[in-house]
């Protein structure tokens, strides 16, 4: 998961297209919004894939990311968006993070969310896996794929909201796992879950102090990067995103 965050290319692409279609109105698309969906077209994999990654997690994730924005842009007509999806639901997924991310696109209520449920432990948190130690990461994402179908067993999401918010680090992010120095991917992943119960839960010390320890790690190249001689793509890209979610902006 870690190398995942940084490293495909793609997805970094897909990420900067969605913070600028927050910024944009969806009903006058750009010559360069255009351009971008005739890229992300040319690009796909004829198995409906994107990424070249060697590995099945650059694959799957650069595929939901490109999914992703094509339905922001509300492309979900074309052929390359019913490939991926295909493609996706294709997949035989065992780890919580893929599981989590499949939901929350395709709004899966079926064998998805069963699977999910089966790996969560007797105090509502989540693991890589069955039967593992939960994460924060983990934990968060699952949050992320229940809000976005609705789920409605309460006790289960406060008990997972009350981890994230008992895990934030001395520096106000936090890591992948408790106790973890905090990161940009991280402490925006935890920030978006937390922003999506903003409604109905009052975190917003948690989530005023995690948005002061992004501001931190702006970096004199203008980006975001865990230290400050680094800016990280991904990380820039997806810290903007959740920035703009902020109300008063802090930016």
């Amino acid at each position: 998961m870690r190398a995942a965050a940084k490293n495909i290319s793609v997805m970094f692409l897909c990420i900067v297209s969605l913070f600028m279609i927050n910024l944009t109105s969806l009903s006058a698309q750009t010559s360069e919004i255009t351009d971008g969906v005739d890229y992300l077209v040319t690009t796909q994999n004829a198995d409906g894939s994107w990424g070249d990654d060697s590995t099945t997690v650059g694959i799957f994730s650069a595929t939901v990311s490109v999914t992703e924005t094509f339905q922001l842009l509300k492309e979900t007509g074309i052929q390359s968006y019913t490939e991926a999806v295909t493609w996706l639901e294709s997949q035989e997924l065992t780890r919580t993070a893929y599981l989590a991310e499949r939901i929350r696109l395709l709004s899966d209520n079926g064998s998805d969310l069963d699977k999910l449920l089966s790996y969560m432990d007797e105090l509502s948190l989540w693991s890589g896996y069955e039967d593992y130690e939960n994460t924060i990461i983990d934990t968060a994402l699952s949050l992320q794929a229940l809000k976005a179908i609705d789920y409605e067993d309460t006790e289960t999401i406060d008990k997972a909201l009350d981890y994230l918010t008992t895990t934030q680090n001395t520096d106000f992010g936090w890591g992948f796992e408790e106790g973890d120095e905090s990161s940009v991917f991280m402490t925006s992943t935890v920030l978006k879950t937390l922003l999506l119960f903003r409604d109905t839960y009052n975190f917003e010390s948690e989530i005023t102090t995690a948005a002061s320890c992004l501001l931190s790690t702006h970096t004199p190249e203008g980006g975001f990067g865990t230290t400050p001689e680094e800016t990280a793509l991904y990380e820039t890209a997806l810290a903007l995103r959740v920035m703009t979610k902020i109300k008063p902006d802090p930016m």
